[in-house]
């Protein structure tokens, strides 16, 4: 069965080392349960077989394979034909998880709707693919290698991009997703542009042609959040905006980003920001 590794990617995955491993005929892959980072193997001649958790995989040249970080790892057979693979590791902050489908995941940090556009923030790795596009990804990871042996601060940054950009070329990405993906962008502008309106499930349905449940899920896949929870985000994070660049009273706030109560408005913007709108204010210019 085809396995998959949900990654949150924010913040972002960060390349810690890499190398490139050759095993002669006999040798096997070290034995250990310890090690604290992913490991992305990329296999460029022979055959691995490797084991995790008792699982028994065997990898051939032109494919990709992930371990996973604190899971034990050991060679389930010895190497019949010279063996060569990179290897990379690589650190996460954020929620992971190991599936039989790519499954979405909230970001680690709190991302602001006001201005966010970012389609989806889960990685999605197949435990185990053929590589699709060698002529890019092989010199992408060989010049991971020569940035990160530079002594100074531009090797690092520039190593990390170009692991990005690795993680890129080898996601996975399945049309389902894609779909999901585009209509929460749409979504997504929808709310924004339509913040101050009372928006219904209906509507939404009406819009986009698809069951209000579908739309939900493909929101809260990439945002972590309903269609109503968005837009609730998005008028609290629209109203300390203008509490603090305008004069404007708060009634006339409240009525602006579509609240006709002003009590109910400063109701809920306590609720959710901690204090009141005209304590935030005050504190803020302070």
């Amino acid at each position: 069965m085809s396995q998959y590794l949900s990654i949150s990617c924010l913040p972002f995955p960060t390349f810690i080392e890499g190398g490139y491993a050759t095993f002669n005929i006999g040798d096997q892959h070290p034995n250990r349960d310890d090690l604290q980072y992913f490991i992305l193997m990329v296999m460029v001649k022979g055959t691995l077989f490797i084991a995790e958790d008792g699982e028994n995989y065997t990898v051939p040249a032109g494919q990709v394979f992930v371990l996973r970080p604190n899971h034990h790892h050991y060679s389930w057979q010895p190497i019949k034909e010279r063996t060569e693979y990179y290897w990379l590791h690589f650190y996460v902050s954020g929620e992971w998880c190991q599936q039989s489908s790519p499954v979405p995941l909230k970001p680690a940090i709190v991302v602001p709707t006001l201005h966010y556009y970012t389609p989806s923030t889960t990685l999605y790795l197949a435990k185990q693919s053929a590589i699709s596009n060698q002529k890019q990804l092989m010199p992408t990871i060989q010049q991971i290698f020569e940035e990160s042996q530079q002594a100074t601060n531009y090797g690092f940054w520039r190593s990390q991009q170009l692991f990005i950009d690795v993680l890129q070329a080898v996601q996975y990405t399945s049309a389902k997703e894609t779909r999901l993906a585009e209509l929460a962008a749409r979504v997504q502008q929808y709310l924004r542009t339509n913040y101050q309106e009372k928006i219904t499930n209906e509507e939404l349905s009406r819009t986009f042609h698809f069951h209000p449940n579908y739309i939900s899920r493909a929101l809260k896949q990439t945002t972590g959040l309903t269609p109503d929870e968005f837009v609730k985000q998005y008028r609290m994070e629209e109203a300390k905006r203008q509490l603090l660049n305008t004069t404007l009273p708060i009634a006339a706030i409240a009525e602006r980003i579509g609240f006709q109560n002003i009590y109910y408005f400063s109701t809920s913007f306590k609720k959710q920001i901690g204090v009141s709108p005209s304590v935030y204010r005050t504190n803020k210019r302070k």
